[in-house]
């Protein structure tokens, strides 16, 4: 359902919002700022964005909005802290996205989002994988890294959004090892594969007996995270009847498996995953909103690849040595030419694509990698600079060459392009190609 052109889109379509995330304590409040204009930072009442805290002044801060965004010290009585140096008063200074600024003891981090920001909720009945350690080298992913950290320490849900194959899971794995919880289970969700049939049993569990087949009791996933992290891998995909169910567990708690007649209270903590714009679905009436606001306590956003072009280098020297261990074989060197190649390619499947170019590079090399080990004869990396081709050749190529490469397996095709299998069929007849036999 990963269809760039259903109304959903991904998370790179829509206007450009900034916000500004308050953490102070355990809590966290998101602000959206204005795209021009001034912001007063402080504890007193005149201020644009109150902060009640001890440690900040009445007019601590304020925040300049136009092209650039910059932050200024207002003579502050503890002080305004940028990359671990204290502001000059009345000296402004360039803010990043994911730049954590810190006002006495209170922190905030500014943000850029795409997407429109859907109406808050009306009341209801109801309530009113990484390689090792994650390879974090661009400013922009150690700025993520580091709110993320932040934000691991409570107990907020967060939502991490970003292309496919981009590595939200790596980031979920971060938030989870940084966290209280960190000696509790992290237990991942596979959301687009819940079908409504499947979702009570896989997530909440099911009693002997409770239909046929059913000889044992077993426990649902969300039962199996007690004291730790549900990681809700793909949420977007969820169904309306899904999303119902799940909605009902975070507000309070509680599940009941299949066939019993008590409910089992659980203590997790939930982090979701979405290559979705999730704001626009739910602004457009296809996520359900009260949903998205529970899920979405903070939400953080991976970059593409692209936009991430110095780890290119460093991940692929680390598939090419874990690629080449579980082969039992020496590691291959990337030379000059191969890494040139791979540093000039757009990688539209992410991280996830450059895993299984350079697994599959390890194969097929003998001392060194080469950019034919990479890419193929007569296939040249696709470099950033040059005039794109139009969007659907561009994806029709892509598609046939993926299938080329994985000698028509549609499964193999597809985690190699980034996308799920069923986008993959829905391409193949809107293109006209030719479906292969199935695998």
């Amino acid at each position: 359902m990963d269809d760039a052109s259903t109304a959903l889109g991904t998370v790179s379509r829509g206007p450009l919002r900034r916000v500004l995330v308050v953490l102070v304590d355990d809590a966290v409040a998101t602000h959206e700022l204005p795209a021009t204009g001034e912001v007063i930072l402080g504890r007193g009442s005149n201020a644009t964005i109150r902060i009640d805290h001890p440690s900040v002044s009445r007019a601590h801060a304020a925040i300049e909005l136009g092209e650039v965004v910059r932050i200024r010290d207002l003579e502050s009585g503890n002080g305004t802290a940028l990359r671990g140096a204290q502001l000059p008063a009345h000296r402004a200074v360039e803010i990043g996205a994911n730049e954590t600024v810190q006002l006495g003891d209170v922190a905030v981090v500014f943000q850029e989002r795409r997407g429109a920001r859907p109406a808050a909720p009306k009341p209801s009945g109801e309530s009113a994988r990484a390689i090792g350690q994650p390879i974090v080298v661009e400013p922009a992913m150690q700025n993520l890294f580091d709110l993320a950290r932040r934000v691991a320490v409570g107990s907020i849900n967060v939502l991490v959004v970003g292309e496919s194959g981009t590595g939200k899971d790596v980031l979920a794995s971060a938030i989870h090892a940084a966290s209280p919880r960190k000696g509790g289970p992290m237990i991942p969700i596979n959301c687009a594969a819940m079908t409504d049939s499947l979702i009570e049993s896989e997530l909440f569990g099911h009693e002997r007996g409770s239909f046929t087949g059913a000889t044992a009791a077993k426990p649902g996933l969300l039962e199996a995270a007690d004291g730790g992290t549900a990681f809700l891998d793909e949420v977007g995909e969820l169904s309306p009847a899904a999303q119902a169910k799940l909605l009902r567990v975070i507000e309070d708690r509680r599940i009941q498996r299949v066939g019993a007649v008590t409910l089992r209270r659980i203590d997790v903590r939930f982090v979701a995953a979405t290559n979705r714009d999730l704001e626009a679905a739910a602004a457009a009436g296809e996520f359900r909103t009260d949903l998205y606001f529970r899920l979405a306590g903070i939400v953080l956003e991976v970059p593409p690849l692209r936009e991430r072009r110095r780890e290119i280098e460093p991940l692929a020297r680390a598939f090419a040595a874990a690629s080449a261990g579980q082969l039992g074989r020496p590691v291959p060197e990337l030379g000059p030419e191969a890494i040139a190649a791979l540093v000039a390619h757009d990688w539209p499947g992410n991280v996830r694509e450059l895993r299984n170019v350079i697994e599959r590079a390890v194969l097929l090399a003998q001392a060194e990698i080469t950019p034919v080990d990479l890419f193929g004869r007569g296939i040249k990396a696709r470099s950033s600079p040059a005039a794109p081709a139009p969007a659907a050749d561009d994806e029709r190529a892509r598609i046939i060459a993926a299938l080329e490469r994985c000698a028509g397996n549609q499964t193999r095709a597809a985690e190699a392009l980034g996308m799920p299998r069923r986008t993959l069929v829905k391409r193949l007849a809107q293109y006209g190609i030719r479906r292969p036999k199935r695998g």
